[in-house]
């Protein structure tokens, strides 16, 4: 089974402000589901950016991912 993540435990996760993980989630970045009022995230999709390219906010901030593990 899937392992399903909070918003705070991808901040955790990924080093980043818990406001970010909401940013990133509602402009699509992060795949992620609202369930109500609350976000859940599966932990491999998580992971999966770690792998990618720096993910830009706006057309002036970057935000890089740091990597977990060594990775």
């Amino acid at each position: 089974m899937e392992e399903i993540m909070t918003p705070s435990e991808v901040a955790a996760l990924l080093k980043i402000h818990l406001k970010t993980v909401y940013k990133l989630a509602e402009k699509g970045v992060i795949p992620g589901n609202r369930i109500g009022r609350s976000w859940r995230f599966s932990r491999s999709d998580v992971l999966e950016l770690l792998s990618t390219k720096p993910v830009s906010l706006s057309a002036d901030v970057d935000v890089r991912v740091a990597a977990v593990g060594g990775k």
